[in-house]
């Protein structure tokens, strides 16, 4: 259910957002965003910037175009 929930809210921002965005929404540990988001990136329906060393990591959604 909150996976359903963070994909819906990042559709709606309709822009790339951070692990503290997703958990200050839901009311929720980093830790607990993270594990979430995760779970959607490997199912493919979100994607997050490349990891750089002290840059934000952003997520946002997979556009149908992009998947494969």
């Amino acid at each position: 259910m909150k996976k359903t929930q963070i994909l819906s809210f990042i559709q709606e921002i309709n822009m790339p957002c951070r692990t503290t965005d997703i958990s200050s929404h839901f009311d929720m540990s980093t830790y607990q965003a993270r594990h979430y988001l995760m779970c959607l990136e490997k199912e493919g329906k979100i994607r997050r910037t490349p990891l750089r060393r002290g840059a934000r990591t952003l997520w946002e959604v997979v556009r149908e175009t992009e998947k494969h």
